[in-house]
Parts: structure tokens; C-alpha cells; sequence
């Protein structure tokens, strides 16, 4: 018997959230479905809830797998589908019980190879970053010749800095699975920053239709901003660089519309300096800066900083910009200091 959808959901230690992701699914209007929970080495009550789940209704589906990262459980979960339809639901978030039939409803009808719906914080009422996209197009269908015009010019910069045009999460997005397979698979494990961006946007370059579900906030995505700027990465200069390679590689650097990436690596390298001033970051000042200065040293390298037009760049913007350039670490540190203390008081 063919199952027309597969929703894969990796999952790793998020005993607390989980049940609430795996009832939404459960409870989809759309029910000719086949729910892989990828357990990626969990080590709470996770593994208990996927089998505990999986025993309960017979569309669920687990695997237990070493932790190996999102990337690989999205592999791992993919592998085995057998749906002519795929998306991704992270564990800790939840959906909207109509999402899928939303979704279904669009890819059958007009035969598009993604379909995108918009993204609700738990807390906040707007859509993530106000909406899937940046790019002022409206709610339907999309052709090739539409994409090439209206989507793909903007699909990464929009010309404001900094905001995507489509945004890249893989989560709120619809998929054709063996199209999927191609962009998730090429996808290396060790991209742990910026891996939703790995695989949606060269998918998205190769699609020749798009609908979007406009005003449709269907996804829940539970993590908040304010847990993303504390915490601290140490693996994210690395885990930038290993990102680097690979769009560098990737369809998107062989063509017309990879100007945008310069930008994309421009906005990772701010942000992998302001990762490092990040209070979780308990090491010396002396090692901040000499991380920060081979963060620099990367970009000047690369060259990417030098090919983006800094000049339409806000004034804080232009002058991080011309510091990295410059590899002033001590004057950068100061300035994303002066910055960070006036969003908190006059902001």
C-alpha cells in the first residue's frame, strides 16, 4: 500500500517537549501519513516516548541511531521513507492539525515541487521573521519563469541587510521526496550551522514551481530568540567554515544567483564574532580576541567581505565591515559592546 507522505521528525533529548510534537502529527486532518521518529542517541525519556508512540499507531515508525547530529538523523529518517511527499518537524516544535492537508492539498493540485507555509513563535502571535519570505510576492503559485524573475534574485539577500528571501528553515517547507533525497543526502554531517540552508536552498533552485501559503502560520517553532543570543557555540567558527565549502561547491556558487552567498558569508562571519563576546564565553579576553582575529584573518582570506557593497549597509553595518577587514579585534569588541548596550536600554 503507497503512503502518500512521510514526516520525519530527529529527535534528541526533548523528553519535555515531545509528546506535544508527536500528538500533532498524530492528530493531522491529513492521515494517509507515515510519522520516522530518528532517535539520534537520546539519553532522557525521549527513547521511551518514540516507542512508547510507535506501539500506540501503527504510522509511527522509530529508528535508534548513535547521536551523529540533525544532519545525519535527517538522512537516517529520509533513507527510509516512502512517501512521494516529505517535510521535517523538529521534536521540540509542534503544528498545526491542518498543516499537511494545507500543504497536500497545494502539491496535488498544482503539481509544484515545494510548497511553504509561514512560521509562529509559541509566545508571539507574528510569524517568524514577519513571514516565510522577505521578497514582496504574493500568496499562490509560482512558475519557473516566476521563480527566475521574483524569487531566486532575492531568495538569500534581499538587498537589506540582513534579511533572507526565502527563509531557509527545512521545517515549515513541503517536499517531492526523490527530489529531496538528492539535496539532503549531499548534505555533510558535520554542518551544524546553517544545514537547513545546505539543503533548502539548492532544492529550491531546482524547483520548477513553488506555492506559498500565505498568512498561514502552520508551524510552531518553540526555541526563542533570547536562548540564541546567551548561549554560546564553540564548534560555530568551525562548523561556518565547513558550511563555507560546501555552498561554495554547491549549484547555488555555479550560478546566476551567487552574488548572494558573499553576503550570506559576510552575515555568518558578524555573527561567529559576536558568538565569541557572548557572556557563556568564560574564556580570557586575550583568547577572545585572538579567535576573533582568526575569524578575520578567514574572511579577508576568502575575500567575500571585499566583493559586498558595504556602502547601502547600515552605519553599524559599514563599520563591523570595515574593522573585519581591517582585523581590528579589540575595536570590534568595543563596538559590538557599544551596540549590544544600546538595543538593551534605548531600543
Amino acid at each position: 500500500m503507497s503512503i502518500l507522505l512521510s514526516i520525519i521528525v530527529p529527535v534528541y533529548n526533548v523528553g519535555s517537549f515531545l509528546p506535544k510534537c508527536i500528538n500533532s502529527i498524530i492528530s493531522q486532518t491529513f492521515t494517509d501519513f507515515e510519522l520516522i521518529l530518528i532517535d539520534d542517541g537520546s539519553t532522557d525519556n525521549s527513547v521511551e516516548i518514540c516507542d512508547t508512540a510507535a506501539k500506540k499507531d501503527s504510522r509511527v515508525r522509530v529508528i535508534h541511531k548513535e547521536n551523529g547530529g540533525v544532519v545525519s538523523a535527517r538522512k537516517a529518517g529520509l533513507s527510509v521513507a516512502v512517501g512521494k511527499y516529505a517535510g521535517y518537524v523538529d521534536g521540540d516544535d509542534w503544528i498545526d492539525e491542518h498543516m499537511y492537508e494545507h500543504m497536500i492539498n497545494a502539491m496535488e493540485k498544482y503539481n509544484c515541487d515545494m510548497v511553504m507555509c509561514d512560521v509562529e513563535h509559541e509566545n508571539k502571535s507574528v510569524p517568524l521573521s514577519s513571514g516565510s519570505t522577505h521578497i514582496n510576492i504574493s500568496g499562490g503559485y509560482y512558475n519557473r519563469e516566476q521563480l527566475e524573475n521574483n524569487v531566486f534574485p532575492k531568495m538569500i539577500y534581499t538587498g537589506v541587510f540582513y534579511k533572507f528571501g526565502i527563509y531557509p528553515v527545512i521545517w515549515n517547507k513541503l517536499y517531492k521526496r526523490e527530489k529531496l533525497i538528492k539535496h539532503q543526502m549531499a548534505v555533510d554531517d558535520d554542518i551544524r550551522t546553517g544545514e537547513d540552508a545546505a539543503c533548502v536552498y539548492p532544492y529550491l533552485l531546482e524547483c520548477d514551481s513553488l506555492y506559498f501559503l500565505e498568512n498561514l502560520s502552520l508551524y510552531h517553532y518553540r526555541r526563542s530568540r533570547t536562548q540564541m543570543t546567551v548561549s554560546y557555540d564553540s564548534s560555530y567558527f568551525d562548523c561556518f567554515k565547513s558550511l563555507y565549502e560546501f555552498l561554495s561547491n554547491s549549484s547555488i556558487a555555479n550560478s546566476p544567483y551567487s552574488n548572494q552567498l558573499e553576503y550570506y558569508y559576510s552575515y555568518l562571519t558578524k555573527t561567529a564574532i559576536s558568538n565569541e563576546l557572548k557572556k557563556a564565553n568564560s574564556v580570557p579576553i586575550k583568547t577572545k580576541l585572538n579567535h576573533i582575529r582568526e575569524i578575520c584573518t578567514f574572511a579577508d582570506k576568502k575575500g567575500f567581505i571585499d566583493k559586498i557593497d558595504i556602502s547601502s549597509l547600515p552605519f553599524f553595518h559599514r563599520m563591523y565591515f570595515k574593522l573585519i577587514k581591517r582585523n581590528r579585534p579589540f575595536l570590534l569588541t568595543v563596538c559590538i559592546n557599544i551596540v549590544r548596550f544600546w538595543q538593551r536600554f534605548f531600543r
